[in-house]
């Protein structure tokens, strides 16, 4: 994948641009989202909040939050999805209301904190023409003191700050902050494409492979996302995301597993020779320090970036980098366990996958964040 380097690019601000925001229960960072999304350097030209229906209780905090937006903004009633995933069908019927006089379509979360340079930064490559696709990365940032919120900081910052890899069975994009011009979503049928998908960002990342689109990832724009999750929840969701690469990038989730379960055999042979010699302990020590330093480092590059964490955080980061068998087991057993993505839970609904785009609507629940 092709990173956009950190130079600054022209501004989107000339361009018309069209959130689609789906939103599904409590919504409960809505207001925040709409005061983060006025705060804009760069306005939306519209924003498109798509609920699944009427009894979702996002919709009325939708009605509510809209009134509060300094740009105009349409509410959209989705249904329900019966061959594709919820998130996706709201993002459908989003693009369906899209007018022609859209430049650039971007698809954002509703769990994430953007900075006021965040749309224009995002939509500036697309919108200049250099690039047909461009993605920001998510970064989690631990909004309570939770083991789970810590691991899945621990685990997902450092895939944030790997370096992208070119080869197509690599190239992903990051659902959270995609922008794409609309003659691509044209040419791709991103409509069609989501009539049978369960993962947006995945399933548009292999069929922009497929059409040789320019896809870029912004190494510079980290977007975050906070997280309140405890350990259960937490590992259900690093699971849920690695049975979407399962089903969509299944080589990229067997790298993976390749990589994190080597680090473990590693960790596993030098705590075998330290039982057997002594002098084997500063080997667990200086992997145990250099563990500590990178998590030091990586605090060091958010703070430099903006997303400084408070210290009480940083020091927990840090015990587990020193600990790295600890988040690498955690890490290790949702991929281990994602192997199996016949079924995905996914918020309120449960699916059942017989491939890429024959996804079925199993089971609804009540509503849930």
């Amino acid at each position: 994948m092709r990173l956009v380097r950190l130079r600054r690019v022209k501004t989107a601000a000339n361009a018309s641009i069209s959130i689609v925001l789906p939103v599904t229960g409590s919504a409960a960072r809505l207001d925040e989202l709409i005061e983060a999304l006025n705060a804009q350097a760069v306005q939306p030209g519209r924003l498109f909040i798509s609920v699944e229906s009427e009894s979702d209780p996002a919709f009325p905090r939708a009605v509510a939050a809209a009134g509060h937006a300094r740009f105009p903004v349409e509410l959209v009633v989705a249904g329900h999805a019966l061959a594709q995933a919820q998130k996706c069908r709201n993002q459908q019927a989003a693009l369906e209301r899209i007018g022609p006089e859209t430049d650039v379509i971007v698809l954002m979360d509703a769990d994430i904190q953007p900075g006021p340079q965040w749309l224009g930064m995002l939509a500036a490559p697309v919108a200049s023409g250099s690039f047909d696709i461009v993605s920001g990365h998510r970064w989690q940032r631990v909004a309570r003191q939770r083991l789970g919120a810590h691991l899945v900081a621990a685990v997902d910052r450092s895939v944030s700050l790997l370096p992208r890899l070119r080869p197509g069975f690599a190239r992903v994009a990051w659902g959270g902050s995609i922008a794409i011009s609309a003659a691509a979503a044209r040419r791709m049928d991103l409509h069609g494409l989501f009539q049978h998908a369960l993962s947006d960002d995945l399933a548009l990342a292999r069929r922009a492979v497929e059409m040789e689109l320019r896809l870029g990832t912004r190494a510079s724009l980290l977007v975050p996302s906070p997280n309140e999750q405890r350990l259960g929840p937490a590992w259900s969701f690093v699971r849920r995301q690695y049975q979407m690469c399962r089903i969509y990038r299944p080589a990229l989730w067997g790298l993976a597993f390749g990589i994190v379960s080597l680090r473990m055999a590693g960790w596993g042979a030098a705590v075998l020779l330290a039982l057997a010699d002594g002098m084997a302990v500063l080997a667990v020590c200086l992997l145990a320090g250099l563990g500590g330093l990178k998590q030091y480092w990586t605090g060091e590059l958010a703070r430099r970036l903006g997303l400084a964490d408070p210290w009480s955080v940083r020091l927990v980061q840090m015990a587990l980098g020193v600990c790295q068998p600890v988040p690498d087991l955690f890490h290790l057993s949702a991929i281990a366990a994602a192997g199996w993505a016949r079924v995905v839970r996914w918020g309120h609904i449960t699916y059942r996958v017989a491939g890429p785009a024959r996804i079925q609507v199993h089971a609804r629940r009540s509503y849930s964040d």
